[in-house]
């Protein structure tokens, strides 16, 4: 498990360079944000296809609980919580915690 959490954070690492790239090029912040959300999903879902069940049942429960969405949350329960386009999609760039039991 550990090898694939560190993997699967330096592909979120990528993917934060690959926003402060986007960004400073000037693209529009929203237009980052929703890709930004949209390939985290995704890797989300690479390296959930990749984890033993009894650890991704754990994980799904957290993030249904917190978030009433396995996959964690959208793009609109961000923004409806104050999340500016560059928040959502700097933290998209950024892991999140490991859940307790892992």
């Amino acid at each position: 498990m550990a090898d694939l959490r560190l993997a699967y954070e330096n592909a979120v690492a990528q993917l934060g360079a690959q926003v402060a790239d986007r960004l400073a090029a000037g693209e529009p912040q929203e237009q980052v944000a929703r890709w930004a959300a949209g390939q985290r999903d995704r890797l989300k879902q690479v390296y959930r296809d990749k984890t033993p069940a009894r650890a991704l049942a754990i994980i799904e429960a957290r993030s249904l609980a917190q978030y009433g969405n396995r996959l964690g949350p959208s793009v609109e329960q961000l923004r409806a919580r104050g999340k500016s386009w560059v928040d959502i999609a700097v933290s998209a760039g950024r892991p999140g915690r490991q859940p307790d039991g892992l």
